[in-house]
């Protein structure tokens, strides 16, 4: 035992014991991507203290066991440890030539729970462990079997004495013989709550995507959310379907469209590390209207806003408990006017839940924007509403034989059946184009522009719903949408869905009218018939990129892939040839380039090519696709889906500086004036430029992802004034060289989107 390497604490420590841990194996991990169906995994163990998630005391880790996703370590590990301030954490890698080695699930135990002692009398205890997640879209599956057993005190003890308590808890280890363990709350972080696996709610179903993601199905609401629920949470505060923020041709605002921000206890301590926004440690359960609720508790951010607590289902909102309604931000006016007067004919108003919005009296319009911080819109190269206008004019006007009107009868309960219906009815679509009488049944009312907006934004939010198979959120995020490969399987008739998709596409763009719906780029791209490159597939899932790209700068010889992809399709792993009798031709320097674009191909194209010329087809029964070539796949997001709104005074207040800038700095007070000055369609190509999409999250710029998760807006020095910008799409961040004064930096930021095509510091 003396040769054994003791990891841990070191001996002299009191109310120490040594730990034996038994890595014997893991069954169905989670496999790679295409780059082969199989990995290289390995166990990380960690020792930690119970009470600091992020303290290491120290580690070990196991030897690889290559091509398995069933690997068999049969390992054992020495660790000194104090059972009543540590636990282990046990994180299982793939380990990868390529690029970081992939995360492939976790789990932790309390020493604290009932372990025995090692016997020769019985076997050593092995327990099975679910592998669990660490953020919530990271693909987990499969089980570890771990064992741990304490050795005899009397030999490795390094305590003269032993407390009372000490000694019944030995006793009790020794007689239990069983396989249960106590996991205390502790076990499971926050973020990783939903991955227990007590029973579903009723009406609920688990799911896996065409990428192994599991995401859950509420058949009560018919949404979908990545977040496992429990069985006591309102089902309406499980819902994942993003609201998106108001986007619009002119500025127009729905002032009675008010949000409600639910969060976890744990995003509420990360969005305030990471954006300098502090929680204050005024607890209480009681105030001018009563006490609240068992298990409730009140806090008061730095802000002043009070916002709650509910332990039983580990959340915390702006919405009393008691009175049902939200939390006021206080001094909202006192605070606004820091910022001077208003301009002459505008107003300021503020919702009920807080948000503050400017009315223009001139112009009849509303905006989230302060207009006092935008400043005056300058013209702008690239006009898009310029191509629109051209656009709209060369419309040709439906046939006059198809009538000046056409009524579309819908029931809001069932608003895509009874669309679908009615639009795939219509047999010569001509009349599509004509005046446009949405009629909600049961509802009187005359459209004069107002209702078929309404039925264009309500179906939308149906058709694009994950929950109906049609679609599937893309690898990066939870907003941005790509077309689910594996649709067939949720609907028979997908394929008559997807050109009924396409014919309410064309006759959005035709009439006018928005869509509540962000599509990943290449979306964008095949339906303007344009290739997709390696770059585009960063942007959408950043692992495939990394890939691609080291075989792209390097010998790939050695990787010894060869021309076939691995897919999973409902729990089967299924190899794809990249062409004729690819599972012999082995990926070589000469023949690396091919490869790439077959991926590409296969990635978006290949696998989604009948639902994406269905899509073609319903589009072109009301526009020839070639109207829409004169906009690129940006104007493309833009003719869709409208402009956004960008608040600059969001964006400013979640923005973080790294390489020396500050916000005091004058290069970033620049910047901030430049942004200002921008109009609504430069802030949205702008935005594009930095983020790689003009859709932004619920909740705003404090929600901002990039490829591994939450990520805030980050400008860092870079360069000389000699370049321009350039932007990491990833990572939401913008390299600004120290530009000498305001007007150049304007300059080189418009230089630099009008580039961004061609511009090679744009990944």
């Amino acid at each position: 035992m003396s040769r054994e390497k003791i990891y841990g604490v070191d001996a002299s420590e009191r109310n120490t014991r040594l730990l034996r841990v038994k890595v014997l194996r893991a069954i169905d991990l989670q496999r790679r991507d295409f780059l082969g169906g199989t990995g290289d995994p390995y166990v990380k163990i960690t020792l930690q203290i119970v009470e600091n998630r992020n303290s290491v005391i120290d580690f070990a880790r196991t030897h690889t066991v290559p091509k398995t996703l069933n690997p068999v370590w049969n390992q054992d590990f020495l660790f000194r440890v104090d059972p009543t301030k540590h636990r282990l954490v046990f994180e299982i890698f793939d380990h990868n030539k390529l690029t970081k080695h992939e995360f492939l699930g976790m789990f932790s135990i309390d020493l604290h729970a009932n372990i025995p002692y090692e016997s020769a009398e019985r076997l050593f205890p092995i327990k099975d462990y679910s592998l669990l997640k660490r953020s919530v879209l990271q693909r987990v599956r499969g089980t570890a079997s771990i064992g741990l057993a304490y050795i005899s005190t009397n030999a490795t003890s390094t305590t003269t004495e032993s407390t009372e308590e000490e000694e019944e808890e030995e006793e009790d280890s020794q007689q239990n013989d069983s396989d249960f363990e106590i996991i205390t709350h502790r076990d499971i972080p926050e973020s990783l709550a939903s991955s227990t696996t007590q029973p579903l709610p009723p009406g609920w179903e688990e799911r896996q995507d065409a990428l192994g993601r599991t995401y859950y199905v509420d058949h009560n609401t018919r949404t979908t959310t990545w977040t496992r629920p429990n069985g006591q949470a309102n089902p309406s505060s499980q819902r994942s379907q993003p609201q998106v923020g108001d986007r619009h041709q002119i500025d127009d605002v729905d002032s009675n469209n008010t949000e409600t921000t639910i969060i976890t206890s744990r995003d509420a301590d990360v969005a305030a590390t990471t954006t300098g926004t502090a929680v204050t440690t005024d607890v209480s359960t009681v105030d001018e209207l009563g006490r609240l609720a068992p298990n409730w508790q009140m806090f008061t951010a730095d802000n002043g806003r009070v916002f709650y607590i509910d332990h039983v289902n580990k959340r915390t909102t702006w919405i009393d408990p008691r009175t049902g309604k939200p939390t006021l931000l206080p001094a909202v006016q006192t605070e606004l006017s820091q910022n001077g007067p208003l301009p002459a004919n505008w107003e300021i108003r503020t919702l009920t839940d807080g948000r503050v919005y400017y009315i223009d009296h001139l112009s009849k319009t509303t905006t989230w924007t302060d207009p006092r911080i935008a400043g005056p819109a300058v013209p702008y190269s690239r006009d898009y509403e310029a191509k629109y206008r051209l656009f709209r004019h060369n419309l040709s006007r439906p046939r006059t034989n198809a009538g000046n009107q056409i009524d579309v009868h819908v029931n809001r309960k069932d608003i895509m059946e009874t669309s679908f219906r009615t639009i795939m009815s219509v047999r010569d679509a001509e009349v599509l184009k004509t005046r446009l009488w949405i009629i909600f049944d049961g509802e009187r009312g005359l459209d004069y522009g107002g209702v078929s907006r309404e039925w264009f934004l309500l179906l939308s939010r149906e058709i694009f719903n994950p929950y109906y198979g049609l679609f599937e959120y893309s690898t990066i995020d939870n907003y941005t949408l790509q077309i689910n490969p594996l649709s067939g399987i949720f609907n028979e008739e997908h394929i008559k869905y997807f050109r009924f998709i396409g014919r309410i596409i064309g006759m959005a763009i035709y009439h006018g009218k928005l869509l509540e719906a962000f599509f990943i780029r290449p979306f964008y791209k095949m339906l303007l018939s344009k290739s997709i490159t390696l770059a585009d597939m960063e942007s959408v899932d950043r692992e495939y990129y990394q890939s691609l790209k080291y075989i792209l700068d390097n010998d790939p010889a050695e990787l010894d892939l060869y021309f076939v992809v691995s897919e999973e399709v409902l729990g089967d792993l299924r190899e794809h040839e990249l062409k004729t009798d690819g599972q012999n031709i082995q990926l070589t320097e000469q023949n690396k380039q091919e490869y790439i674009e077959l991926v590409i191909k296969y990635r978006f194209i290949q696998r989604i090519v009948t639902q994406m010329n269905a899509i073609k087809q319903g589009f072109q029964d009301i526009l020839p696709l070639d109207s829409i070539k004169m906009f690129d796949e940006k104007e493309v997001e833009f003719l869709i889906s409208g402009l956004g709104e960008i608040n600059v005074n969001d964006w400013r207040t979640y923005a973080i500086y790294k390489g020396g800038y500050t916000p005091e700095n004058a290069v970033i007070q620049w910047f901030w004036k430049a942004i200002g000055s921008f109009n609504t369609e430069e802030r949205t190509r702008f935005l594009q430029f930095v983020t790689g999409t003009s859709r932004l999250p619920m909740n705003g710029f404090r929600e901002l992802w990039g490829s591994s998760g939450p990520q805030l807006f980050t400008i860092e020095t870079w360069g000389d004034r000699t370049k321009l910008p350039r932007a990491h799409t990833c990572f939401n961040r913008l390299d600004l060289p120290p530009y000498e004064n305001y007007q150049e930096l304007r300059q080189k930021l418009v230089q630099a989107m009008e580039m961004s095509e061609a511009f090679e510091g744009v990944d």
